[in-house]
């Protein structure tokens, strides 16, 4: 059976943000009947003030003063005041009121799907205490601010699929040492990646950077005091160069690379990932990349279970060490120019369910009944200049979404 797909996967920002939230479910919420925080009062009723409410979810449960007992809202066990204000996909609709930036004890800010307009307020950066900060869904435009540089305390920020654009703030993570997982992905953010962006992360487990509209490099030194880095997504952008041969070097626990949709050049760097063991999928299609795949570049991932590097102009053979990929599950090298025998080892991986060869310039012939073993192979192109045999059917599936990721 296949592995489940990265884009079906929750992503581990979000994951950590509802353990974070359930956490602080169970160990809060008993208030006194005192009076409640003017101060957050007023945020809150604020934040309402600016909303579409088309449900009347906020109507109906956001009255009188105890705001300790609204949908949503969860206060500290010791105190009367706000410690997390999760709404995910409340119906809402409107701007983001920069009064929230007066909830001074906010540990949790979850306003997930919930059809927020307008600029995210600067403000937000004065709330000290913000451990997981998600506006992830949403149609937030403009710049990202510089003040959410000073949430001192964030572990987990997620902005993506919102309009924001500009630049990346070159400083925006100076100062947020604790930050595990970041999420910018589906923006329409531009210009170059800072090269220290992540100097002072070393925890980062969780960065996405696709689907935007960046450019220049991909800095060498970017993850060079990244060391506990799991997921690394830089696809659909328009960067361009050289992939950096040492990108990689303090990231042995990568598990995900992707940087196919851009307009990457140059040779696949022979080590790159001679420093990373757990990799498990590994995307660099639809770019420029030419000359060989090194011989021995898999030889230190033996968990990989998907490669894409199908419209390239990657030349020379396929190299025999694919087929010790014992786990592979999608190989995708279509539309480059490899020449030679295809390695008859490929025919013989028992957990290949998606093989796509054509468009090169292979030889050879498929191996009869008896030595063909792909139990769980249901797509499989290797028209062009291959010869085939009767006993096996060229079979062209309809090729599942994880085909996108070239």
């Amino acid at each position: 059976m296949a592995a489940t797909p990265s884009y079906a996967r929750i992503p581990i920002i979000v994951i950590v943000l509802l353990l974070a939230l359930s956490a602080i479910s169970a160990s809060s919420f008993s208030p006194s009947p005192a009076n409640g925080s003017d101060t957050d009062l007023g945020a809150l009723l604020a934040f309402k003030a600016l909303l579409a409410d088309p449900h009347g979810v906020l109507a109906r449960n956001w009255t009188g003063t105890s705001f300790c007992h609204w949908i949503g809202v969860l206060c500290s066990r010791r105190r009367q005041r706000v410690a997390a204000l999760s709404l995910s996909d409340t119906p809402l609709a409107g701007p983001l009121a920069p009064h929230l930036g007066n909830l001074s004890f906010l540990s949790i800010l979850n306003l997930t799907g919930t059809s927020l307009t307008g600029s995210i307020p600067p403000e937000l950066g004065r709330l000290r205490r913000l451990r997981y900060l998600s506006l992830h869904e949403n149609s937030l435009s403009d710049a990202i601010p510089i003040a959410l540089g000073n949430l001192t305390r964030l572990e987990a920020l997620s902005l993506s699929f919102n309009k924001l654009s500009g630049q990346i703030p070159p400083k925006v993570f100076v100062r947020l040492p604790k930050l595990e997982g970041i999420s910018l992905t589906q923006n329409d953010l531009n210009g170059q990646i800072p090269p220290d962006l992540f100097n002072s992360t070393s925890f980062l487990k969780y960065i996405n950077f696709g689907n935007n509209r960046l450019s220049g490099q991909i800095p060498p030194e970017m993850l060079l005091r990244v060391h506990n880095l799991r997921e690394f997504w830089l696809n659909e952008n328009g960067l361009s160069g050289q992939i950096p041969p040492h990108l990689f070097n303090s990231t042995p626990s990568l598990r995900i690379i992707y940087l196919y949709n851009n307009s990457l050049s140059g040779k696949i760097p022979a080590e790159m990932l001679l420093h990373v063991h757990n990799l498990e999928e590994f995307g660099l299609g639809n770019n420029y990349l030419s000359g060989h795949i090194p011989p021995y570049l898999f030889n230190s991932t033996p968990s990989l279970t998907f490669i894409n590097s199908a419209t390239n102009n990657l030349s020379g053979p396929i190299p025999h060490g694919i087929a010790s990929l014992s786990k592979l599950e999608y190989l995708q090298l279509n539309d480059n120019q490899f020449s030679s025998l295809v390695p008859q080892a490929i025919y013989n991986m028992s957990m290949l369910g998606l093989m796509l060869l054509y468009n090169n310039n292979l030889t050879g012939t498929i191996p009869d009944n008896s030595s063909f073993s792909l139990p769980l192979l249901y797509s499989l192109g290797l028209w062009q200049h291959v010869q085939w045999q009767d006993s096996i059917r060229a079979c062209i599936m309809s090729v599942p979404r994880r085909s996108d990721f070239a």
